[in-house]
């Protein structure tokens, strides 16, 4: 298992960035919202990682809560490979 946060898995492209917000589907449970999209044909997973400024005034705190929850997904991410 590599437990990395590679360039592969990022999400980076603007028009899948805007397809996922477009098309996609979400899950709220606070202070998290989760929009996924889910596509046929990928390997590998994408993540993007997004805080609103509405919420987290602060750069600081915007920038720890990213790291925090790029890190949560790192450690976890092997569980997405359970899923059918």
């Amino acid at each position: 298992m590599k437990y990395s946060f590679g360039h592969k898995e990022k999400l980076k492209s603007r028009t899948h960035i805007q397809a996922l917000f477009a098309e996609g589907k979400a899950l709220t449970r606070f202070p998290v919202r989760l929009v996924y999209l889910p596509v046929s044909g990928i390997e590998n997973h994408k993540t993007g990682v997004s805080v609103p400024k509405r919420r987290f005034n602060k750069a600081v705190d915007r920038n720890r809560l990213k790291r925090l929850l790029r890190e949560a997904y790192r450690l976890n991410k092997y569980q997405l490979d359970d899923l059918p």
